[in-house]
């Protein structure tokens, strides 16, 4: 099945059920691409995704007897169990189509028409996934700046995932290394000429994606596993190619580039809507990306008392506690990030807390996001760089003394790039 041997007249038995049964799978996996990209396309896109959330909820009940209501989003994952039971399906169909495809078309000698037009479809599904995080990367938004709560949390109290996340949140350099690796190998899809690239390019970023993935429990598994196969598949049209070249030390043939149609006005109109389709899908993605990013790095769009601050002294009903690492009752400091805002008790636990300040009233109100009426309600003032807040909760007084920390203080923001490091700097 390659499309070095376009002109073979026959494939053999295991050859053709495997080309049916994948690519069933992948029309299963991946449509409605590209109809979603396309003005009220997302009216088809919704209806084949409730289609395919029916049979999954459908087979978790009848199938696997799972007795608890499934959530049907992930708020950002893509390895929920309704999304392994969807594949779980679609392998299911695409067996039993493959099954009736091999007895009923049993008798045909090859599909080179219909694996050529199988690789377009997998080469453009690919390219823009790649673009899109790629995109993301390059205008680094995909992994925000390091938070204030990252750097007062222990690594021992990071999840794999948040590990991973601060790597790369703490390097736009290496984060737009990584997404020009991934727009690259979505760009060289694009083009027939430059598919084989493409695609070795794609397979290798993808298997470290994956990797990543499975290494820190990131739930884009399935994803990235699927972008990995289908490069895969892309390579496999061009495997003796890629065999006599890296391994047997022979000649690999240029490819032969065959036309979509021999009529020039047919090709040159597939050319222009090919680029106001390419042009359609990326352009909007630079722009709201950059957009995001500019707005995200504003730093007059920071809540007005960012920063964190360590408790000096806490008066709570006029009783001065002592900064026991046993004590429940005292604060340890106030951290006010970009978007989130918690106060730290003295054995680190932190209670995650709404934010409302005024800035001309000098007026800080904290309040619970389970309970509405449980409300931290301060006056403050700034006097010789430390921050005095005093006000109540409920029904008893609170008078805190604080001091703002220098972000600098931390190392890993403080520590810089060194070309000559006389020893290893390991920390």
């Amino acid at each position: 099945m390659t499309t070095d041997t376009l002109q073979a007249v026959r494939w053999n038995t295991a050859q053709k059920v495997l080309f049916r049964f994948i690519f069933l799978y992948t029309l299963f996996y991946i449509f409605p691409f590209p109809v979603n990209y396309i003005p009220y396309g997302q009216y088809l896109s919704h209806w084949i995704g409730q289609f395919w959330q029916w049979l999954s909820l459908w087979t978790a009940d009848h199938i696997f007897h799972i007795t608890e209501e499934l959530p049907l989003n992930g708020r950002g994952s893509g390895d929920i169990t309704l999304a392994y039971l969807q594949v779980f399906v679609q392998l299911l169909i695409a067996t039993a189509g493959t099954i009736i495809w091999s007895v009923s078309d049993r008798k045909r000698e090859h599909y080179n028409n219909l694996f050529r037009y199988q690789i377009v479809f997998l080469r453009y599904y690919t390219a823009f996934l790649l673009l899109t995080y790629g995109i993301i990367k390059i205008i680094p938004t995909q992994f925000s700046n390091l938070s204030l709560f990252d750097l007062i949390k222990t690594y021992g109290d990071s999840s794999p995932m948040g590990l991973m996340w601060n790597f790369m949140e703490y390097s736009d350099t290496y984060t737009r290394f990584s997404g020009i690796a991934e727009a690259l190998g979505g760009v060289l899809l694009l083009f027939r000429q430059t598919e084989r690239l493409g695609a070795l390019i794609g397979f290798g970023v993808m298997l470290n994606v994956f990797l990543m993935n499975m290494s820190y429990d990131i739930p884009v598994k399935l994803l990235s596993f699927h972008l990995m196969f289908i490069c895969a598949i892309i390579l496999s049209a061009h495997i003796k190619a890629f065999l006599n070249f890296f391994l047997f030390n022979k000649t690999a043939p240029p490819e032969q580039i065959l036309p979509y149609s021999s009529r020039k006005k047919i090709r040159i109109a597939g050319y222009i809507f090919k680029g106001i389709f390419i042009l359609h899908f990326v352009i909007p993605r630079v722009i709201n990306t950059h957009e995001y990013y500019t707005e995200r790095r504003d730093k007059a769009s920071l809540p007005a008392l960012y920063g964190i601050y360590d408790v000096k002294d806490f008066i709570y009903n006029g009783d001065t506690i002592p900064p026991l690492l046993t004590d429940t009752l005292r604060w340890k400091r106030i951290v006010i990030d970009r978007r989130s805002t918690g106060i730290v008790k003295m054995n680190d636990k932190i209670t995650p807390l709404k934010n409302d300040t005024d800035t001309l009233k000098h007026t800080l109100m904290l309040a619970s996001w389970q309970d509405t009426t449980k409300v931290h309600s301060f006056t403050y003032e700034v006097r010789d760089s430390l921050f005095y807040a005093t006000g109540t909760y409920g029904r008893d007084s609170i008078s805190i003394t604080m001091k703002k920390k220098d972000l600098n203080d931390f190392l890993l923001i403080n520590r810089g790039f060194h070309w000559i490091n006389e020893y290893p700097f390991n920390r």
